[in-house]
This record gives C-alpha cells, structure tokens and sequence, in this order.
C-alpha cells in the first residue's frame, strides 16, 4: 500500500487541528449552556421547595397544637376513647366534637379515632367522611399503617393521603396522627387521625388560585404519591399528570433526586425532595419540572454559529496550507534523498541550503551531521584498536553505564618482578617491543576467558571478569585466566630473547563501573575497595605466584586449590588481610608440589 505524501499529511493533519477546535469548541458551549440552566433549574426548585416546607410547617403549626393539647389535657376524650367499642362510639366523637370545636379547628377537618391495635372506631352514624375513600372498610385497610405509628416513640406524625372527590379526581389530603395515652400509666389508648383537603392541589383541572402559584422561571411544580401527581392549576397542565407520575414511578430512586425524563417532544429535568416521613406512612415527593426545550434551542443556535465559523476556517487553513505546504516539501525530498546516501555509506552527500529559515538551519544541520558521521566513523575504527571490543561495543551501542553502576565483579592484576632493573640499560624501542609481545600474549588469555582488559600501565596489566557483562562464574574465569599467565609466561620465556617473572593478584566483590575521567576524555574502568585490595596482593605476590583474596576464595569453594598464608599489613587498609596463593583454578594447574 503506497503512503501517503508530506504533504498530503500536513493537509490533513491541519485540517484535523481545524475540526478538532471546531468540535472542542461546540462540545465545551453546550456544556457550558447545559450547566447555566441546570444551575438556574437547581437554585429555582431549590428555592420552591424551601418556600413549600415553610407555608407547609407554618399552615399545620395551629392543627398540630390542637390535637397534641388535646390529647394530653382532656380527660373526657381519654375516659371516651377508653370506653369506645365498635358498636358505640358516639359518646367518644361526641367528646371530640365538642372539644375541637372549642379549640376553632378548621371547619373543613375530618377526625376520626383508632384503638390501640390500630384498628379503626368508626363514627356511629355514616356522615359521609369515608366517601372519598371507598367507605370505612377502605379506609381501615388504606390506613393500616396507623398501627405502626403507635409503636413508635413519636407523640405525632404528619403525612398526606390521596382521597377521590365526588368528581372522579384526587384530592390531596394533610393528615396529622396525634397518640393518645393515660396521663398515668403511660399506656397507648390509640390514636387521632386528623385529615383536611389541599384544595389547590388535584389530579386534575381547577380553578387557579388568587396567589402566585404559577411557577416561576418555566418551573412547573407538583406532589407525586402512590403514583399520582397532584398540581395546583396553571403549573403541570392535567393531560401530561398521569404519564408524568408513571415516569417518576418508573424512574423513583431515593438516592437519586435528579434526571431527566421526556413528555410530549420535550425533555424535562425532575427534582424530587421528600416532604413527608414517619413510621411506615406513605411518602410524598415534592416534584419540580423544568422544560429543556429552551436550553436545546439555545444550544442548537450556538452549534450552527460555532459550525459557520469552524466552516469558515477550514476553508481559510487549507488554502494556507497548500502554500506553506509546497514550501516545505521540496526540501523534505532533498533531505530523504541525502538520508538515502547516507544509509548506503555515502557521507559526502551535501543538500542544498535554499533558505535561513528553520527548514534552511535543518538543511544545514543535514550537512553537518554528514560530516560528523564521517569523521565518527573514523573514531569507530581507531576506538576498537584502543579500548577492549566488548566495551567498546557497548559505548557505541550506548549501553554502558557512563554514570558509573554497582557490579559485583573480579579484578585481576599483573605485574612484571624486577621491571626497572631489567630496563634501565635498554634501548626505548626494545623496551617497547618487549612490552608488546608480553601484553599481547596476556590480551589473548584475559579474551579467552570471558575478560577485559581494562588498561595497561607501564608493565602491568589490569583486566575486569564482570563487568560490564557478566558471565556465569566471573570469578572462576578471573582464576583460570590469573594461573594460564603464569603457564603462557613460562612458554613465552622458553623462546623470548629476555626472560620475564611476573605476580598476579586477585579480589572480588562490589565495585563502580563505568566511564569516568573528564568532560572531555573518558574510560571505562572500576573503583573501590576491592580493586585497590587486588593491586596490593599483585604487589605482595612473589614471581611465579598468583594470590587471591578470601572472598575470591569463598566464592570459589571446592573449583579451587590454595594455600594459606600469613595474615598481610596491606597499605591503605586498617586491619589485616586473609589471603591464599592460588595453585589449581578448574582444570588449570601450577607444576607445584604440596597441594593443599
């Protein structure tokens, strides 16, 4: 599949900035407008609800009052409700009467009585107050939870009930539960049930009221209970009441007061706030409606400007593109084309500099990174022939760790016995070719195994088994690689002109590894305890010998045959040095006698 042009991609990748902003910018704007009018929504029913609960506290304060004073001050009502049977009651609303008459309670009230079970005591004669009910039997099975409020510790519950009107609709009723109990021995008698009708407040038409029930700010408010919405006229018209209270049925959660529900084309925001609660009454949710039809308008007014306007610069951004575009891509071309000469080896390549723009520093940096590979490459030559291959492998590949890195590792030193006096009266080139052949043969056993030489300083050779890769038994090779020294040297001066006696020493252990020197000139190397320790054994050992530390030594275990010797006073070290001349590492031996 062909890809596609630099072009062709800046293009695209323009116009994909322009539409990304575009659709940034819309989605950020209806947000933006949904959360001003769900703000507005929630500070409006907020407000309502608070207004609601205050007229409601306020309107049942009086009602509430009565019945408890009543309750608790009237013996004859106590004496009354105590001798009431379900066949005589009439004494018991006689009393009541009387007694509430005196107390001016609203004219619109019904009151009726339950004993202590919670069943109900029904006035003697039917005076029509259980019609909206379906009568006294209806009544007594809707009111059952009256027996749960009278084992509750609460004097009084205040809830609201649904009552049929003659006319086919619901009714909204307040109902107050006062307990009545002996002022001595605390015991329940039963209770008083008042009720009296929202009037306002229906399932369905009616007249608006003279006050400012009509809902402000497009806020249309109701009651919702056992399914039904009650409103006052001019809010929630009466068509949309008995699908809406189905939706609120289906969607009612108590931890969830908030969501949106669609009547009719429109969708709406619903708030519910319980406003009643007791012992098993029926609970009533205040229900503010807030149409959404407003903030989609909004909404979709907006996104036609912002997609006029987005239109308008996409049109704009292409045609700057295709300038800009053709500016760009002919010095692109040039560019590959020189990466191409320089992936086939070529770094002679030029590009053209054809301006003093960043695309003009960019053609010029091509040049000079030309010839910064060239000259690279020249360094990579020279750097295999100064430094081990394994480490330089890995500079180049940059995975040395130039910062320096703990390694647990083996350090081995050689040193030539009687170097100055053997040198003092030879001439420099000889010197210098004797060195050669020697360090050249140690070279080629440290690579044997598995080491590195890390430097050469003067007649000693310093070499690392562990770092900066390590083996499977570092220390093992360091050993096998210290006594073939010392068989090699013995080979070499069988047939060498001068005749060299050479002291190895060897530690392991934790150490620094990396590259280390100046800002400008590095070598990689390790530092620490265990290396200056394995210059002190190579000086101790005699011409011949190899001398390990303990450590070496325990790591080593049964591969290794050594002899003990005395405890060292070794320069830079406080306490005195355990220490073992190495005679057998693996499968190589010293032609020594007395093998311990």
């Amino acid at each position: 599949m062909r890809s596609l042009s630099f072009r062709l991609k800046l293009l695209l990748a323009m116009m994909l900035v322009v539409a990304g902003a575009t659709g940034t910018a819309l989605y950020v704007s209806q947000q933006r407008v949904q959360a001003t009018y769900q703000d507005l929504f929630q500070q409006l029913s907020g407000a309502e609800i608070k207004s609601f609960t205050a007229q409601r506290e306020v309107r049942l304060a009086s009602s509430k009052k009565i019945c408890l004073d009543l309750v608790v001050s009237s013996v004859r009502l106590q004496a009354a409700l105590q001798a009431a049977t379900d066949n005589d009651t009439t004494n018991l609303y006689l009393v009541a009467g009387d007694e509430l008459g005196l107390r001016a309670m609203r004219s619109d009230a019904m009151f009726v009585f339950f004993d202590s079970t919670g069943h109900l005591l029904a006035p003697p004669q039917d005076d029509g107050r259980f019609n909206g009910f379906g009568g006294s039997a209806q009544f007594q099975r809707r009111f059952t939870f009256v027996g749960k409020s009278l084992s509750g510790p609460e004097p009084q519950q205040v809830g609201m009930i649904g009552a049929e009107t003659a006319g086919g609709q619901w009714q909204l009723q307040e109902i107050i539960i006062t307990k009545v109990t002996d002022p001595v021995t605390r015991e329940t008698l039963g209770a008083l049930l008042l009720a009296f009708p929202e009037t306002d407040l229906t399932t369905g038409s009616a007249t608006p009221p003279p006050t400012n029930t009509i809902a402000a700010g497009g806020i249309k408010f109701g009651i919702w209970l056992d399914g039904k919405i009650y409103s006052r006229a001019g809010t929630i018209p009466a068509p949309q009441r008995a699908d809406l209270a189905q939706r609120i049925s289906e969607n009612l959660d108590p931890s969830r007061t908030n969501f949106l529900i669609w009547t009719d084309t429109d969708p709406h925001q619903v708030s519910l706030q319980a406003i009643t609660s007791g012992s098993g009454l029926p609970i009533a949710y205040q229900v503010c409606l807030y149409s959404l039809a407003e903030a989609l308008t909004a909404q979709h007014d907006l996104k036609i400007r912002i997609l006029v306007f987005g239109g308008l610069t996409l049109l704009g951004a292409f045609l700057i593109s295709l300038v800009l575009t053709h500016g760009l891509s002919v010095p692109l071309r040039e560019l590959v084309a020189g990466t191409n000469e320089i992936r086939r080896g070529n770094f002679d390549v030029k590009v053209r500099v054809r301006s003093r723009d960043d695309i003009g520093k960019l053609a010029s940096s091509f040049n000079d990174m030309a010839e910064g590979l060239a000259l690279k490459e020249k360094y990579r030559t020279v750097l295999n022939l100064v430094a081990d291959e394994k480490v330089a492998k890995q500079l180049i590949d940059n995975q040395a760790a130039l910062g320096g890195e703990l390694r647990e590792a083996t350090v081995l030193f050689c040193d030539v016995r009687g170097f100055t006096h053997l040198t003092q009266n030879m001439p420099p080139e000889e010197v210098i070719d004797m060195l050669n052949e020697h360090m050249s043969a140690l070279t080629r056993v440290v690579k044997q195994h598995n080491g590195i030489v890390d430097k050469f300083v003067g007649d000693a050779l310093m070499a690392v088994f562990g770092a900066p890769v390590s083996h499977q038994n570092d220390p093992l090779d360091a050993a096998r690689c210290a006594l073939s020294f010392v068989i090699e040297r013995e080979k070499l001066n069988a047939t060498a002109r001068h005749k060299l006696q050479i002291g190895v020493g060897l530690a392991s252990g934790r150490m620094v590894a990396g590259c280390m020197g100046s800002a400008d000139r590095l070598n990689y190397t390790v530092l620490g305890e265990r290396v200056n320790l394995a210059a002190r054994l190579c000086s101790q050992a005699a011409a011949g010998k190899v001398i390990i530390d303990q450590t070496t030594r325990d790591r080593l275990g049964d591969t290794i045959v050594v002899a003990p010797l005395p405890e060292l006073h070794l320069k830079g070290f406080s306490e005195t040095i355990m220490a073992y001349e190495l005679r057998r590492a693996g499968d190589v031996q010293l032609k020594t006698e007395g093998l311990k």
